[in-house]
């Protein structure tokens, strides 16, 4: 950087530390002594962006994306539909409006 000594600009190294130091994705900077060094950081969940219809699970000491088991409690049918599962599908059928089937018992006498 720059800095005016007296009447004359000089340049003067920067300090070095993690504010002025970009490190590779997975890594973080830490400074060791007065040196900052990137390293890499523990692999979680909490670091990790699943797409949309997985989540994050840990196998063993690994972050993965894995399908979220899909049923009727995560689905949203327009309205005039239901959700039923079909096989191991959710899916939205229409509603129907039938009247209910009613038996009636005839006595002959």
């Amino acid at each position: 950087t720059c800095r005016m000594e007296g009447t004359s600009p000089s340049c003067i190294p920067i300090n070095p530390s993690c504010d002025n130091t970009d490190c590779p994705k997975g890594t973080t900077c830490r400074m060791e002594g007065t040196s900052p060094r990137c390293i890499p950081i523990n692999p979680s969940c909490e670091n990790m962006d699943c797409p949309p219809g997985t989540r994050c699970r840990m196998e063993g000491t690994s972050p993965s994306c894995v399908p979220i088991n899909p049923s009727c409690d995560n689905m949203d049918c327009p309205k005039g539909t239901t959700c039923r599962m079909e096989g191991a599908s959710p899916r939205c059928v229409p509603v129907s409006h039938s009247p209910p089937l009613v038996c009636h018992v005839l006595s002959r006498w």
